[in-house]
């Protein structure tokens, strides 16, 4: 069998692999249609040119994600519109949480330098710490405080940060460094990652708390980051209204690629 043949197969492999996840999370509700093409076209590139070194951690990432999303599906359905968006990503989502790590497999194949796979873990652990953050935090029970005054806040406003949230943001990122560490990272390397992950979780809810756009209802009053609500427009409050929480996870998560690339 020629390498040429070998490749084709891992390419061909990959497309069935992309279709059978995009197909399933579909039917589940994970993916709308716009995310579904999303997702299909990162999965191809990542599963077909990267095998399962570069597979593995994504798919700790998506998954695990998608089934926290749906997680206390009664509690969180008092927040349902208060974040910009629904456990059902949409291609933005998509773009916001695996556009890094898509741009950094297709940089490695053109360049095999072992910092690329490096930074890719490093965009998926902040991806993940943020997610792990936001929906294990609404979970619980208890008075979360805005992160830069560390006054009691409501919980699902941005920038507030909890106990549990700060707690499940870490080991978020610390699983996708160790997705990575079974395929031959350093155990110092293992450690940064889990680090610059976490805080871009951190940077994520500073960005939430002191740039992002943040409405109020003009029928019912209450707080949103959305920009309709009750089927009349809202009125900022606070924040930029060009900075949306898909643009605040893409920032954070450079923050946290800078902040590896740093002290690598």
């Amino acid at each position: 069998m020629t390498v040429d043949s070998i490749f084709m197969g891992q390419v061909l492999l990959g497309v069935f692999l992309a279709l059978v996840i995009v197909l399933l999370s579909y039917k589940a509700k994970f993916l709308n249609f716009s995310g579904s093409v999303a997702t299909f076209i990162l999965a191809v590139l990542i599963f077909g040119f990267g095998g399962w070194k570069w597979s593995v951690p994504i798919l700790v990432f998506f998954i695990l994600s998608s089934l926290l999303s749906k997680a206390g599906k009664k509690r969180k359905e008092k927040f349902k519109n208060t974040f910009e968006k629904s456990g059902v990503r949409d291609y933005a989502q998509v773009a916001a949480n695996g556009g890094l790590a898509g741009l950094f497999i297709f940089l490695y194949i053109l360049n095999p330098d072992p910092l690329y796979y490096h930074l890719y873990l490093v965009s998926l652990a902040a991806a993940n710490a943020d997610t792990w953050a936001t929906e294990i935090g609404v979970l619980f029970k208890t008075t979360p405080r805005m992160i830069t005054t560390f006054q009691k806040v409501e919980p699902g406003v941005s920038g507030a940060i909890s106990f549990y949230g700060t707690t499940a943001s870490f080991l978020g990122s610390l699983l996708i460094a160790l997705s990575g560490y079974f395929f031959s990272i350093s155990f110092e390397r293992l450690i940064l990652i889990s680090i610059a992950g976490f805080f871009g979780s951190v940077m994520d809810s500073f960005l939430g708390a002191s740039f992002q756009g943040q409405y109020q209802c003009s029928m019912c009053t209450s707080y949103t980051e959305k920009k309709t609500h009750c089927d009349s427009p809202t009125n900022r409050i606070k924040g930029f209204r060009w900075l949306n929480n898909d643009l605040v996870n893409i920032l954070s998560a450079s923050f946290s690629i800078l902040l590896f690339i740093l002290f690598y």
